[in-house]
């Protein structure tokens, strides 16, 4: 008989874990309790955090409101939004300064609809790039072309993709090649047989297990990643060693 019950079976890290409520969203989850109670219920012992309410409203306020998920917290490690203003950029630049930036997330461009293209953001992401803090973005909500041309003029910042779904399979492979460093982010990227052959044109190191936990559920993509047939060094170097690469493993305060 078979059973719906599924832990992963290495140490995960998700790279992609929304927190709080939007201005037109509820979230599932009200406390960082019960986030850590859904993490347990999959295995996850880690996520990178950032709030949901700076993915359109306010990154600045959604920054502000993250402080009180990752006080005290291990298990949670903050993830701060950008947007394209100074006064944005001078946040991060005293978070930078406090030792409590590991990653920079930026906020939706659609939504917000701004473009991403380097004569409103090249400012940020010049500094990102200097200060060697990778920059998180949604392909889900970022044009793909706007995403390649803009990052093209940035070779060293270190990039995740995230959301990729159907609808990219056509793009993310010329994405990769064109990004050497971008790394893909899994939360959507349900086709199986696609995976394996950007495993073995880019290898294992330029995948990352992340959820996009609360717009998706945060376990069927752990599930099909585990029935991938990795080997268990290579899974958990998918599910957790990457991302700890990526962002350095420093513990914020």
């Amino acid at each position: 008989m078979t059973t719906l019950n599924f832990r992963a079976q290495v140490p995960v890290f998700d790279a992609n874990v929304g927190v709080g409520h939007r201005r037109d969203r509820v979230s599932p989850f009200e406390t960082r309790d019960q986030l850590l109670e859904e993490m347990n219920r999959h295995g996850v012992d880690r996520a990178l955090i950032y709030h949901l309410q700076g993915e359109a409203l306010s990154a600045l306020e959604g920054n502000e409101s993250l402080s009180t998920w990752v006080e005290g917290q291990s298990a949670l490690q903050p993830q701060w939004v950008a947007d394209p203003t100074p006064e944005s950029l001078a946040q991060l630049q005293q978070l930078h300064r406090a030792k409590q930036l590991t990653s920079v997330r930026l906020h939706n461009t659609e939504e917000c609809r701004l473009p991403f293209v380097d004569w409103i953001y090249g400012e940020l992401l010049e500094w990102l790039a200097a200060e060697h803090i990778p920059l998180w973005l949604s392909l889900v909500d970022t044009p793909a072309v706007e995403v390649r041309d803009t990052l093209r003029r940035l070779p060293d910042l270190v990039t995740v993709l995230l959301g990729a779904h159907y609808a990219h399979y056509a793009v993310v492979g010329p994405l990769l090649r064109q990004l050497p460093n971008a790394h893909l982010e899994l939360s959507r990227y349900e086709g199986l047989e696609k995976l394996q052959p950007l495993i073995d044109e880019f290898g294992i190191e330029r995948l990352v297990y992340g959820s996009f936990y609360p717009r998706y559920a945060m376990g069927p993509i752990l599930f099909l990643i585990h029935h991938l047939g990795l080997d268990p060094s290579a899974l958990a170097i998918l599910c957790a060693g990457n991302l700890e690469r990526i962002v350095g493993d420093r513990k914020t305060p």
